[in-house]
């Protein structure tokens, strides 16, 4: 039985491994452009550190204060955007969580190879990096996840926050059983199937300008949630674009407020539903 149970997991986590579900479903967020690259990179040094889950690099930092007894562990799976999992301001994000309860663990399913890597790299085929890169997730995620699960048990309460590239990823978790929340911030590549498939609350934390994830694909998202009466929150911070969530400039106090308050809200929301 132990077995059954732990295959039956194991397909339940390639339904949001795998980011295509429907070539005919109508696209809300778009592909990675030239927006996800910009933004300020932050001052500071990230606390976790780097280990490794079912042979991928992850970054892990734990909760400063530990689950009272007879509490559950609360685990918050990170998915970054293109710059990956130990990047400052990654690092810096998930230390965050971490302050507010979670044992956050990040994936790098760039294996070492972000988009930063190839700054001034002449001849860069960026397409081939991202193909490859969404395969390395896909390949890398429902082993990943299933180990981290076998970590911490069936009793832990998980949630998933994704930006950008991972956003796609914190929503298919929300079509999961296997979590109680997702958020996402500024996601790429989403489609209204996987809106319409969303089981689990889920926080849209959007900037008011993204072409990416602009108004009117925003709009038609809630439309869908609202419709299929999901549980959803959704922000708009005025005067933001892409990226403000991770690479906001803290010398703009609108900027800084929005990044902070982003993170603060994410934080809240897994906490409402992991207790």
């Amino acid at each position: 039985m132990v077995v059954v149970n732990t295959i039956l997991t194991f397909l339940s986590l390639l339904l949001y491994a795998v980011p295509c579900l429907s070539v005919d479903s109508p696209t809300l967020a778009g592909p990675i452009g030239p927006h996800c690259t910009q933004g300020t990179k932050l001052v500071g040094r990230g606390i976790g550190s780097n280990i490794t889950i079912a042979d991928v690099p992850t970054y892990f930092t734990s909760p400063t204060v530990a689950p009272g007894e007879g509490q559950p562990k609360k685990v918050l799976l990170f998915y970054s955007d293109v710059y990956g999992a130990f990047h400052t301001n990654n690092q810096l994000l998930q230390d965050y969580f971490a302050t507010q309860g979670f044992y956050v663990l990040g994936i790098d399913y760039f294996f070492g190879d972000p988009i930063q890597a190839h700054d001034g790299e002449v001849g860069w085929n960026q397409a081939a990096w991202f193909q490859k890169s969404r395969q390395q997730a896909a390949d890398a995620l429902p082993k990943w996840i299933a180990a981290v699960r076998e970590q911490y048990g069936s009793d832990a309460k998980y949630s998933a926050a994704g930006y950008c590239f991972g956003g796609i990823y914190a929503v298919q978790a929300g079509a999961s059983d296997d979590f109680v929340a997702a958020a996402f911030a500024h996601p790429a590549e989403l489609t209204e199937d996987h809106f319409n498939q969303l089981k689990k609350p889920l926080l849209l934390s959007c900037a008011e300008t993204d072409a990416t994830f602009p108004t009117p694909s925003r709009n038609r998202a809630a439309d869908i949630l609202a419709k299929n009466k999901a549980r959803y929150h959704l922000q708009v911070f005025s005067g933001t674009v892409h990226g403000f969530a991770t690479r906001g400039d803290p010398a703009d106090e609108n900027a800084l407020w929005a990044m902070e308050e982003s993170r603060r809200s994410i934080a809240q929301w897994f906490n409402r539903f992991s207790k």
